[in-house]
């Protein structure tokens, strides 16, 4: 049951509160994931995903940054754990 919770939740953030947070509020967005990781590639993931005018796929994100696409997806679900926990 707390796997089918965790998936629920991880889907409401992906789909539809960060992208509303980074879009809205840029500035508190890149603080609150700015305090969730140290990682440079990770906080790169995220502001390149969620902020912006038009959001980058993780494919386009991978070729900007010269990183294998797992990678990507790699921080991108780390950071994400890190911000629901």
């Amino acid at each position: 049951m707390d796997k089918i919770k965790y998936q629920i939740v991880y889907w409401f953030f992906t789909h539809i509160f960060l992208r509303r947070m980074g879009k809205r509020y840029p500035e508190l967005f890149q603080k609150w994931v700015f305090d969730a990781t140290d990682n440079l590639f990770a906080r790169q993931v995220m502001l390149m995903r969620y902020t912006g005018i038009e959001q980058e796929k993780f494919e386009a994100i991978a070729i900007k940054l010269k990183i294998d696409p797992r990678r990507v997806f790699r921080y991108h679900k780390n950071t994400v754990d890190a911000l629901i926990s």
